[in-house]
C-alpha cells in the first residue's frame, strides 16, 4: 500500500519525495489563490445559512438559542449595542455610563467581544443589534469553516478534504453549543484557530510575517473572549515544545520553535496592551471588587470523564432525553456542558493518526491536554466525585484566574488540535474507499451529517412592549422593578430601545456595587420590601426628592416578572419609595411611575448596614449603632450652602469616643456619655451628596443569644440650613 500522503484526492499517487527531504512539507498543498478562498468562504456560508435558516424570516427581531440564549444571547445583543453606541459617539467601549447608574462600570473584564462589535459595525448600525447578533453568529459558523479549512489544508494538503474537515469542525457539538447558549463570544472560535494556523506556519515555515499574523490573531482572539487568550497563552509553549521534539525529520530547532512562538505572544500582547492593563488591575484588585467563583461552583462548570463520550445533546432525536438524563445524574444546572467531541471526529482522528502517526502525534498530545485541563481541578467521573486532583489545580493559583473558571471550556483548543487528525483520518478514508467504494465512503460521511444535526432552533424575540417606546422619550435613569442583576437581563432588554441609563445589569462579572443600598430612597425599590422605617431625618426633604436629586426619572413595575406572594410587599415599598405617587401607565403586565422633580431642598438620611432596625417604647423612637454608621447630607443646590445638624446620643452602658469623618477627612470628635449627649455639628457643603462616618468602640450586646454590636444608640437626629429648618418637624425614624 502507497504511502497515504503521497495519495491525492483524486486517488493518484504523489511521485516519492527527493532523498533527505524533510518528513513535513511532503503533504502541504500549493498556495490556494484568492478566489479559491472566495469560493471556501461562500460555500460556508451557504451552510451557515442552511444551519440558521429558521431566524432568517426574523432576522432584525429574534435570535436563536435554548434557555441559557435567553439570557446570555441578550447580554451578547446588549454588547454590540453598546459598541455601535460607543463608537459612533466617540466615547471608550470599555466603560459605560448606561449599566450601575451612576456609577458606571468598566467593561475590561466583561465578554464584551470588541472584535466581534467592530466586525458587524454596519450590520448593527443599518439594521439594529438584534441584526447584528445573527450576522455575527452566522459569520462564526462561516469563519469558523474557513479557519478550519485552512489548518486542515495545512496539515493534509488535499483542498475537498480540508473542506469536510472544516464543516466538522464548525459544526462541532463545542461550537454549536455555544451558539445555541447563545455565548457569541464562545462562539467565535474561528480567532483562536486562526492563531493555531498562524502560530504552525511560523515555527514551521520560520517566517516573521506568520508570527506577527499569529500575534494580530492572538489579539482578536483577546478581544473576543478572556478565556481563549488564557487557552491559548497556555497552548503555545506546548506547541513549540512538542514541534521541537521526536523523529529528526520531522522536528523543528528548539530556537526556531521558541522564537517564533515568543514572538506571536509578543505581539499579541503588545497589541492588547490597552485592554490587558486595566483588566489585570481589575482581576488583581480588592478582594470583591468583582465576582469570583468559589471552589463548588468551578466543578460545577467542570467537564465529567462521561461527558467527551456521549453523544450531542443538541440532537433532534436523543438530544432533549440525554439532556434531562445527564442534568439529572450529574450536571444540575440548565446548561453549558456539552463537550461532546463526536463519534465520527474520534473515530476519524484515530484513523489518521493510525495512517500518518508522525503528523498526528502532536495534535493529538495538545488535544489530549487540554481535555485534561476541561476536567478541572479534580477528576468527576458521572455522579462520582473523585479526590483525584489534576493538573488544572494549578492553574487556580495563577494570579486572576480565579475570576473566569470554566474549565471545560479548554475543549475549545481540543475542538482545534483535533481537525489536523480529522483531516488525515478523512484523506485516509478517501484513499481507501475514492476507488472503488464510493457509496461507503458518502455512507461514512453522511452518518457524520446525521450525528451533527441540530434540533429545532428556538427564536426568542425582542422585549417590544410599546411602554419601552415611551421611556425612549425620556430623560434621566429608568429604576427597574425586579432591578437588572446577576442572570436577569430584561432590563437591558429594554435599554436597547430605550437607551437610557439603569441601575445595576447583568455582566458576567459583576462588580461591587453598593449604592442602591446606601443611597437613600432607593433601598425599598431596589430590594422591593419597604424599610422598617423611613431613614430621613427630621428637616430633611423625603424619598422623592433623593430619587430626583439622583436622576431617576421612571421606575418601571414588572408585575409579571414579580412572584405572586411578594406582591404585596413590593406595592408596600411603592407607597413609601413614591408616597401619593400614581402611575401614569398600567396594563396588568407593567407600571410606569414618574418621579416628579421640584424645588431643590436638603436632604439627610441614615445610610448603609450601621445602623440596627429603629425601637420604640410607644413614646421615644431610637436606633442603635455598631462600630459604624453613616448619614448621607445632600446639597442639591447649585452653590455652597451651610448646614447643621443635631444629634442626641448616649453610650451603651459606657461612654463612647465618636470620631466623625466627612467624605473621608477627620471632622472631630463627639464624647457620648452614658446619658442623652447633644451635639450640634457645623458644615459648609458644596452641591452634591456627602457621607458624614461616625465610629467608635462597640461591644457585644449583653443579652443571651444576642450577637449584636453596639456602641451608641441615637434617640434624636434633625438637619437644619442656613440657620432654618426645612420642612415640617417629625421623628427622624417615621
Amino acid at each position: 500500500m502507497p504511502d497515504p500522503s503521497r495519495i491525492r484526492a483524486d486517488g493518484s499517487v504523489r511521485p516519492p519525495a527527493a532523498p533527505g527531504a524533510p518528513g513535513l512539507p511532503t503533504a502541504r498543498a500549493r498556495p490556494a489563490g484568492l478566489s479559491v478562498w472566495l469560493m471556501a468562504f461562500a460555500a460556508y456560508t451557504l451552510v451557515a445559512l442552511a444551519l440558521l435558516a429558521p431566524i432568517l424570516p426574523a432576522f432584525g427581531a429574534a435570535i436563536p438559542g435554548g434557555p441559557v440564549a435567553a439570557v446570555d444571547g441578550w447580554q451578547n445583543v446588549w454588547n454590540l449595542w453598546w459598541v455601535r453606541l460607543a463608537l459612533f459617539s466617540g466615547r471608550d467601549p470599555f466603560i459605560t455610563d448606561r449599566l450601575f447608574f451612576p456609577e458606571g462600570v468598566a467593561l475590561h473584564l466583561q465578554t464584551l467581544g470588541l472584535i466581534n462589535g467592530v466586525l458587524v459595525l454596519p450590520v448593527t448600525a443599518l439594521w439594529g443589534p438584534v441584526a447584528g447578533y445573527n450576522a455575527a453568529m452566522l459569520l462564526s459558523l462561516a469563519l469558523g469553516g474557513l479557519a478550519g479549512y485552512a489548518l486542515a489544508l495545512r496539515v493534509c494538503g488535499a483542498p475537498r478534504v480540508a473542506f469536510v474537515a472544516g464543516l466538522i469542525f464548525t459544526a462541532s457539538p463545542f461550537h454549536l453549543t455555544r451558539i445555541w447558549d447563545g455565548q457569541l463570544e464562545l462562539a467565535s472560535l474561528h480567532w483562536p484557530a486562526l492563531y493555531a494556523l498562524f502560530l504552525l506556519r511560523a515555527v514551521e515555515d520560520g517566517r516573521r510575517r506568520d508570527a506577527i499574523l499569529a500575534g494580530v490573531f492572538l489579539a482578536f482572539t483577546g478581544l473576543s473572549s478572556w478565556y481563549y487568550l488564557l487557552f491559548m497563552g497556555l497552548y503555545a509553549p506546548g506547541f513549540a515544545l512538542l514541534w521541537s521534539v521526536g523523529p529528526r525529520d520531522t522536528r523543528i530547532a528548539p530556537r526556531q520553535a521558541v522564537g517564533q512562538m515568543g514572538l506571536s505572544l509578543l505581539v499579541g500582547g503588545l497589541l492588547l496592551l490597552p485592554v490587558l492593563v486595566p483588566a489585570l488591575r481589575l482581576a488583581l484588585g480588592s478582594p470583591g471588587a468583582v465576582h469570583r467563583f468559589e471552589g463548588e461552583e468551578v466543578l460545577r462548570r467542570s467537564a465529567n470523564l462521561l461527558d467527551f463520550w456521549l453523544p450531542s445533546y443538541l440532537h433532534p432525536l436523543w438530544g432533549a432525553w440525554l439532556f434531562e438524563r445527564v442534568r439529572l445524574g450529574w450536571h444540575d444546572y440548565s446548561g453549558d456542558w456539552n463537550v461532546a467531541l463526536g463519534y465520527g471526529a474520534l473515530a476519524l482522528s484515530a484513523l489518521g493518526a493510525a495512517w500518518r502517526p508522525q503528523r498526528a502525534w502532536r495534535w493529538l498530545a495538545l488535544a489530549g491536554a487540554a481535555l485534561v485541563f476541561a476536567l478541572g481541578p479534580r477528576l468527576q467521573i458521572g455522579p462520582w466525585q473523585s479526590s483525584l486532583p489534576l493538573p488544572y489545580a494549578l492553574l487556580e493559583t495563577l494570579p486572576g484566574v480565579g475570576l473566569g473558571r470554566r474549565p471545560m471550556l479548554f475543549t475549545a483548543v481540543a475542538t482545534i488540535a483535533l481537525t489536523p487528525p480529522i483531516a488525515l483520518g478523512l484523506r485516509a478514508l478517501g484513499a481507501m474507499l475514492w476507488a472503488r467504494r464510493r457509496w461507503l465512503l458518502a455512507l461514512s460521511l453522511a452518518l457524520i451529517a446525521f450525528e451533527l444535526a441540530v434540533g429545532p432552533w428556538l427564536l426568542l424575540p425582542m422585549d417590544t412592549h410599546p411602554l419601552n417606546q415611551r421611556l425612549a422619550a425620556g430623560t434621566g435613569a429608568v429604576l427597574d422593578m425586579p432591578p437588572a442583576a446577576y442572570k436577569y437581563i430584561e432590563p437591558q432588554r429594554a435599554q436597547l430601545i430605550h437607551a437610557r441609563p439603569i441601575p445595576g445589569g447583568y455582566l458576567a462579572r459583576p462588580p461591587r456595587y453598593t449604592w442602591p443600598y446606601t443611597a437613600p430612597g432607593v433601598r425599598a425599590l431596589w430590594t422591593m420590601r419597604p424599610e422598617p422605617a423611613s431613614p430621613f431625618l427630621d428637616g430633611s426633604d423625603g424619598p422623592l426628592a433623593a430619587l430626583a436629586f439622583y436622576g431617576l426619572r421612571d421606575v418601571v413595575v414588572r408585575w409579571d416578572q414579580i412572584e405572586p406572594e411578594r406582591i404585596p410587599q413590593v406595592r408596600a415599598a411603592l407607597e413609601q419609595a413614591l408616597p401619593g405617587l400614581a402611575p401614569v401607565f398600567e396594563d396588568g403586565t407593567r407600571s410606569l411611575y414618574q418621579v416628579p422633580v421640584g424645588a431643590a431642598r436638603p436632604i439627610a438620611a441614615f445610610s448603609g448596614d450601621g445602623w440596627q432596625r429603629p425601637e420604640s417604647d410607644g413614646q421615644q423612637t431610637w436606633r442603635w449603632m455598631g462600630p459604624e454608621g453613616a448619614l448621607v447630607l445632600i446639597n442639591p443646590g447649585t452653590e455652597m450652602r451651610r448646614f447643621r445638624l443635631l444629634l442626641v446620643a448616649q453610650g451603651y452602658r459606657a461612654p463612647r469616643m465618636v470620631r466623625l469623618s466627612l467624605d473621608g477627612a477627620p471632622a472631630g470628635t463627639w464624647l457620648v456619655n452614658r446619658g442623652p449627649t447633644r451635639v450640634w455639628l457645623h458644615f459648609w457643603l458644596p452641591p452634591g451628596e456627602h457621607r458624614l462616618v461616625l465610629q467608635a468602640p462597640a461591644d457585644r450586646e449583653a443579652l443571651p443569644d444576642s450577637s449584636r454590636m453596639l456602641s451608641i444608640v441615637l434617640l434624636e437626629a434633625r438637619l437644619e440650613a442656613q440657620g432654618g429648618q426645612f420642612g415640617t418637624r417629625r421623628s427622624h425614624t417615621a
